[in-house]
């Protein structure tokens, strides 16, 4: 008896935090979510931050960027922003069907997942 008493101490515990952790956790995937991306131009060295809609193709600067949703995780006592983005490059026809980056950006530690672009550094700063 005693052990049956235990077992469901336990899982009444676990199931405290397991509701406490989805609340702490948002998925932002509606058309009316935006992420907000750092668009650093390397040449001229001008900054730009742009508005991007969620779950629509958007065209930036040579780019057709893609993003499929944005998680906003605050688990860990601080704010993990993170989004799934696919960016093409649309300047060069032959490379249509390759994506530039089509991966996880984190807002938090942008050094993770990095653009290799000659001429723009994109970075994730915040969803909405």
């Amino acid at each position: 008896m005693a052990t049956k008493i235990v077992y469901i101490f336990f899982f009444l515990i676990f199931l405290q935090f397991e509701s406490k952790s989805n609340e702490q956790v948002k998925i932002l995937e509606n058309e009316n979510n935006f992420v907000e991306l750092n668009i650093i131009d390397k040449i001229t060295s001008r900054r730009s931050i742009e508005k991007i809609n969620i779950k629509k193709f958007n065209t930036l600067k040579d780019f057709e960027i893609y993003v499929d949703k944005c998680i906003l995780d605050s688990r860990k006592g601080i704010l993990e922003t993170s989004a799934l983005v696919q960016i093409k490059d649309i300047k060069n026809p032959s490379k249509d069907r390759v994506f530039l980056f089509n991966n996880w950006m984190f807002a938090t530690n942008a050094a993770i997942n990095a653009i290799e672009h000659s001429n723009y550094d994109i970075t994730l700063k915040n969803c909405g």
